[in-house]
């Protein structure tokens, strides 16, 4: 279903007169330029590989690092960090967080990518991207993946299709990572000197409430790096699922509104709100601001209008809908209006 250029036809060539033979100069040069063609193919085949393969195993090496020195939270990150040059077997302590959390990402990402690919829509493969505060906890050792799509999409159902999957799929992954986390979590008191907590989406408070049942007062769950990867795959979701720019919230908002003024409105409103809630949610965790910053140089690179696709007028069918609105329910389930804190004593 991709896009094809269809040239007009030829002229037909003039019969070759009997005195006319192709000469060995026409079948060489003829035959290089073959091979040439042939050598180019493979060289932007290599290169389209060697990029996301490269980033993929700098991300594996960031976020088992981090695993590692979050598995290990009494010493200090840096003396845990040049540990390792010593006894880089202390790397298998960051296996189970770096797992979990590419498994989620690569799953979100495996959506897109899939769907793409059923459209016939050009898109490159996943570029994961690793983050050089690895050593800074708590951080991930990553800032997510992304894949670029390369050609516009054909009509809104594969807009909404392709936008939809990636978030879904990786809820879906995180999902049991989550439980199997918190089955083995510990249930403690709170401490008395404060501390940093997580903020609590309501897919995490239904599986602790069906694991553990209601809490006692002052009491609270503390995640091992299983569960802290689940919930940062829970992080990465909503904050794909913002309507905003080309955002996968963004994807979804086009694909149920269109491009005719009343759903440019709708979707220019949106971006608006969510802008504003950026900014206000920063005053109780400023990361928001970080974030919306990050956005607005987003948009300056890329444009905050979604671009149309080829056949905007088809009728998005029912199952694209649904589709959308289950990606809805997975930010509502995976929303964190303030997703870090700092308490004191």
């Amino acid at each position: 279903m991709g896009n094809m250029q269809h040239g007009s036809d030829p002229e037909p060539a003039p019969l070759p007169s009997k005195d006319t033979h192709p000469g060995p100069m026409e079948t060489n040069e003829s035959g290089r330029a073959d091979q040439a063609d042939k050598t180019d193919q493979a060289a932007r085949q290599r290169t389209q590989w060697r990029r996301p393969a490269i980033l993929f195993a700098c991300t594996v090496l960031t976020t088992v690092v981090s695993g590692t020195i979050m598995e290990h939270p009494r010493i200090p990150p840096l003396v845990v960090l040049f540990s390792l040059f010593s006894f880089p077997s202390l790397l298998l302590d960051g296996l189970p967080f770096s797992l979990s959390v590419l498994g989620i990402l690569m799953a979100h990402e495996m959506g897109h990518y899939l769907y793409a690919r059923w459209y016939g829509v050009g898109t490159s493969l996943p570029h994961f991207i690793p983050s050089p505060f690895f050593f800074i906890t708590p951080n991930p050792g990553t800032f997510g993946a992304v894949i670029v799509t390369k050609a516009p999409y054909p009509h809104r159902q594969a807009l909404m299709d392709i936008g939809a999957a990636g978030p879904i799929a990786g809820f879906v992954v995180a999902v049991p990572i989550m439980a199997y986390s918190l089955v083995g979590a510990r249930v403690d008191v709170m401490p008395a000197d404060g501390g940093l907590y997580l903020g609590e989406p309501l897919i995490f408070q239904f599986l602790a409430y069906l694991i553990h049942g209601p809490l006692p007062e002052n009491y609270t769950i503390y995640l091992d790096t299983v569960g802290l990867a689940a919930w940062f795959g829970c992080l990465v979701t909503m904050l794909n699922l913002l309507p905003v720019g080309q955002l996968d919230g963004g994807h979804i908002l086009y694909a149920f509104t269109g491009g005719a003024a009343r759903g440019r409105r709708l979707q220019r409103n949106l971006m608006l709100a969510s802008f504003l809630a950026l900014a206000v949610l920063g005053l109780y965790s400023p990361g928001w601001w970080v974030f919306g910053a990050l956005l607005l140089l987003m948009g300056r690179f890329s444009g905050f209008r979604h671009p149309a696709p080829v056949d905007d007028a088809a009728t998005l069918p029912r199952h694209s809908k649904w589709l959308g609105w289950l990606a809805i329910l997975v930010f509502m389930l995976t929303c964190m209006p303030v997703p870090i804190s700092f308490t004191g004593p």
